[in-house]
């Protein structure tokens, strides 16, 4: 499996949507709120005012005009103004005002390392992946300082229930597109150790496994995210690609329709087949997503038709 393909799995599988960052004109303090404009707070009191009216209307945009307003009292905590800006900049899919608002919170408080961390994986999210590492490091290591630990080691790393297990987990994702699988499930057990129940944390350790054809510890990893938690799709999505890897074709089948419908679950079989480059039982598994829908389903039509164009290219 190329770089390519391990990096387009591992966004899925950590969760984060690419987003252009492409900066708002509004800039950091920018509101387009229809009138958020004219209210401008002359002292701390009417700030707070209009941070709680902004949050109590669940608009985004209210919210980072409030923040942005908020700014200009000394009575607030920068960073934390800052700190949230950020969080709804990214929420907005502002990834560039996200960046900048992040660094600012930085620039006052450089020793809060919450707000490393955020930067971090946002720059994950970003690809921007060598800055993402440095950044993460940095937290890492202050951790183990506060811990009285030796230098990082991933295999032996010494946590407790604050470290740092974002970072962890977010060193074990750059590790495995880097096809570093060992390092990698190195970082996630880490991870685990702080946060033991996250089935999101045991997803990410089975598809590691998977990515190195490990499948007995992929299943097992993989079949503790369902216990933990049997409704996260993305666990069953997992498994449903590992036992169809595996030649455990019906178990895979099973393993996807635990949250969709039976066609849904030929489709997206019928995807995984077409990856792989089996054609026509793709074609196949398309053929039987159609059939078992009650209703037209254009996803699986497409895709029948891509995959009988395919095997056609490959008989030439």
């Amino acid at each position: 499996m190329n770089k390519l393909t391990i990096t387009l799995m591992l966004l899925l599988l950590s969760g984060c949507a690419a987003t252009t960052g492409q900066q708002e004109e509004d800039g950091l303090s920018g509101g387009r709120t229809p009138g958020s404009g004219v209210i401008k707070p002359t002292n701390a009191v009417e700030a707070r005012m209009l941070i709680s009216q902004s949050q109590a209307s669940g608009n985004v945009d209210a919210m980072v005009y409030a923040y942005g307003q908020a700014l200009s009292f000394k009575e607030f905590n920068k960073a934390d103004l800052y700190l949230n800006i950020a969080r709804l900049e990214q929420q907005r899919k502002n990834n560039g005002a996200a960046e900048q608002a992040y660094r600012e919170a930085i620039a006052l408080d450089g020793k809060r390392q919450d707000l490393k961390e955020a930067l971090a994986l946002l720059l994950v999210d970003m690809k921007r992946h060598h800055e993402a590492e440095t950044l993460l490091q940095e937290v890492v290591a202050a951790d183990l300082a506060r811990l009285g630990a030796p230098t990082a080691d991933a295999a032996n790393c010494v946590t407790d229930n604050r470290s740092p297990w974002r970072s962890y987990n977010a060193l074990g994702l750059l590790a495995d597109i880097l096809e570093q699988g060992e390092r990698a499930r190195q970082y996630y057990q880490c991870a685990l150790k702080v946060q033991p129940g996250l089935a999101m944390l045991h997803t990410n350790l089975g598809f590691s496994y998977y990515l190195d054809g490990e499948y007995p510890q992929a299943e097992r990893a993989l079949t503790r995210a369902v216990n933990q938690d049997p409704e996260y799709q993305r666990a069953w999505n997992n498994l449903g690609l590992l036992y169809y890897r595996w030649g455990r074709k019906s178990e895979a089948l099973a393993a996807l329709r635990k949250n969709m419908s039976q066609a849904e679950a030929l489709n997206d079989l019928g995807y995984i087949a077409m990856m792989e480059g089996s054609y026509d039982e793709a074609a196949s598994l398309f053929q039987r997503a159609i059939d078992a829908s009650p209703r037209y389903y254009p996803k699986a039509i497409e895709n029948l038709r891509q995959a009988k164009t395919m095997s056609a290219v490959g008989k030439r």
